[in-house]
């Protein structure tokens, strides 16, 4: 932890400036050289141990952050807006933090990519940060990053919980309003790809990354959050995938392990239960996947294929556009 006697903004960060102004400067040097602090940009400083045993996204956040504290009214653009309007990510974070530019011209430097303004972005606050809306940083996020990366935070953008505790961040319409308004630009048919895949019942991550495989190996599309009544639980069950032609349904487990404990094993129990339930209702079979299984394409594609969901050979296998 930083010394007591070191200045801590709100965000958690040692200034370089804010330390000098209380002559505390020694003090600083001495932990920077005990390893107790982490520079992350010139005159930026973070507690090592908070920042090492943080997650990725948090991770990048206090890079985003680190940045903006060296500039005067910075604007987080693109992917790095995303992160802050709490969008989750897959795959390899970018190495560079993007910012609204000031002006019509961008440029990349020292690990900062400034996004060309046009004047038709429109403006938020985020924890006392000015950042693009989430439309604009999706449509940023289509323009630049892979298309798993694009489509998971597309969805996640759209998501409407099922019982509405909470409306979604925008709506298919507010995407495609964006994108008609930003026509003709580049990497259009980029954005395009994401909008027509989004989708605002993808409850997790993984369930976006399966959809994509499906086109990938070329199996018909399922119905998705298919709801099965299961009178004898008294309540209706939603299904991630269901194929009801081909009597099969499929569910997509985020985490890998169940954990370990009493916990852990009525988890599994009541997961049985629902599963045998489904069973009985429906007579179909459960194709069930992990997270590893659809990352890595083959297991996944074994899987349906064992429950008999095979390829449709009467339309090829898309391969989706590259995102760049």
């Amino acid at each position: 932890m930083a010394h007591p006697l070191l200045p801590v903004n709100s965000d958690g960060f040692v200034l370089s400036s804010q330390v000098r102004s209380v002559g505390r400067l020694s003090t600083l040097e001495e932990q920077r050289r005990c390893d107790e602090l982490l520079r992350l940009r010139r005159g930026v400083y973070v507690d090592r141990e908070r920042y090492e045993g943080a997650g990725p996204l948090r991770r990048y956040r206090d890079r985003a952050i680190a940045v903006a504290l060296q500039r005067r009214s910075p604007v987080f653009a693109g992917f790095t807006a995303a992160v802050l309007h709490g969008l989750p990510s897959v795959g390899r974070l970018p190495g560079e933090i993007f910012l609204l530019a000031g002006g019509p011209s961008g440029r990349r430097r020292n690990g900062v990519v400034e996004i060309a303004r046009t004047g038709a972005e429109r403006l938020v606050e985020i924890d006392d940060w000015a950042a693009v809306d989430v439309v604009d940083a999706v449509i940023d996020v289509a323009k630049r990053m892979p298309l798993l990366t694009a489509l998971v935070m597309a969805d996640a953008a759209l998501h409407a919980p099922r019982f509405g505790e909470k409306p979604p961040r925008c709506t298919s319409d507010d995407l495609r309003a964006a994108y008609q308004a930003r026509m003709p630009f580049p990497a259009s048919s980029a954005v395009r790809a994401v909008i027509e895949r989004a989708v605002p019942d993808a409850d997790t991550p993984i369930e976006t990354l399966s959809r994509l495989r499906f086109e990938e190996l070329g199996v018909p599309a399922p119905l998705r959050q298919f709801a099965v009544p299961l009178p004898r639980l008294g309540r209706v069950v939603h299904l991630d995938f269901a194929w009801p032609e081909l009597g099969v349904w499929g569910e997509a487990d985020g985490a890998e392990k169940y954990g370990s404990g009493p916990e852990a094993a009525r988890v599994v129990r009541a997961e049985k239960l629902r599963e045998d339930e489904i069973r009985a209702e429906t007579g179909w079979r459960c194709a069930r996947w992990s997270w590893r299984d659809a990352w890595d394409r083959a297991p996944l594609r074994d899987i349906l294929s064992r429950a008999g969901v095979r390829r449709n050979h009467s339309i090829a296998p898309v391969r989706p556009p590259s995102a760049r």
